[in-house]
């Protein structure tokens, strides 16, 4: 009888610790998305490194989850003269993520409070970077703090590393590499912006209107109304339906690559191949009368 509960315990004890990949059961890649359960087993972890990436540093003093490190979204991209962002360069995502005590080994879990708005621009800038350990706290901030799980208001201490980022060049595409590619078969864009942006009524450059020949599933398409994102099959169905399939070279963009980050991240969750994003997506197309626009 003894030896029944204890076996019991031990099988109660596994399903605990991986529950934030079961949850994530379907996708082509579970490991880019862990739950609340699986990151509070996991608090404690020596390769753990939990990133908030909350846009007010405020409302991080103000508590967190524990262990985790602010990070600004301003921090993972850089600010182009002209309009918009673009990937930092190697230097200084080298700078920032020895700043945070990340390794190759460490496993970085990011989350905000905006269905992972600001987290999958990190998530992004990670891949391009080279990086392997990386995923999305399903809900956020947002759900944590609805099952009334533990924050806190120390600020973790960690000892600066020396990151070296193996770049994989081909997870940004550039306009020029678009234009060269456009009215190919095996190029999908998915703009993840606003239906009134993509038609052009939502003016946020001197042109409004879309890249030609993309489809529009705005950003919000990929998540429920608890900001989790939505089962495997359905996300699937969303894109499979639209045209966006694996055996294209997918390119997501927006106005920022922001709402375009979560897309991306969605197509990688899914376990799309071949994702790109275009880094300064609207705020330099839409602003450049050379590059051909579709209303």
């Amino acid at each position: 009888m003894k030896r029944i509960v204890m076996v019991a315990v031990a099988t109660m004890t596994l399903l605990a610790a991986t529950s934030g990949l079961t949850m994530a059961a379907g996708y082509g890649n579970p490991q880019f998305l862990v739950d609340t359960n699986w990151l509070a087993l996991h608090l404690n972890d020596r390769d753990l490194r939990i990133i908030d990436m909350r846009n007010s540093p405020e409302e991080y003093a103000a508590g967190h989850i524990p262990g985790a490190l602010h990070l600004a979204v301003n921090q993972v991209r850089l600010t182009v003269k002209e309009s918009g962002f673009a990937m930092p360069p190697d230097y200084e995502i080298e700078e920032r993520l020895g700043q945070l005590g990340i390794t190759k080994e460490t496993m970085v879990v990011a989350y905000d409070d905006q269905g992972g708005f600001n987290a999958s621009r990190l998530f992004f800038t990670l891949e391009y970077a080279g990086h392997k350990k990386v995923a999305l706290l399903n809900g956020g901030i947002t759900k944590w703090t609805a099952e009334e799980r533990a924050l806190s208001k120390t600020l973790p201490q960690v000892s600066k590393t020396v990151y070296q980022v193996h770049t994989e060049t081909q997870r940004v595409a550039p306009a020029g590499w678009i234009v060269a590619n456009l009215g190919k078969p095996n190029l999908a864009l998915v703009d993840a912006r606003s239906p009134a942006e993509f038609r052009g009524e939502d003016l946020r450059a001197k042109r409004g209107g879309h890249i030609p020949g993309a489809v529009n599933i705005e950003w919000t398409q990929n998540l429920t109304g608890d900001k989790t994102f939505k089962p495997a099959d359905e996300l699937m169905a969303l894109y499979s339906q639209a045209g966006v399939t694996k055996d294209k070279t997918i390119v997501s963009y927006c106005q920022t690559m922001h709402r375009g980050a979560v897309t991306y991240f969605t197509l990688r969750l899914l376990g799309y191949p071949d994702v790109r994003g275009y880094d300064r997506s609207w705020s330099e197309w839409g602003n450049d009368p050379t590059l051909p626009a579709q209303w």
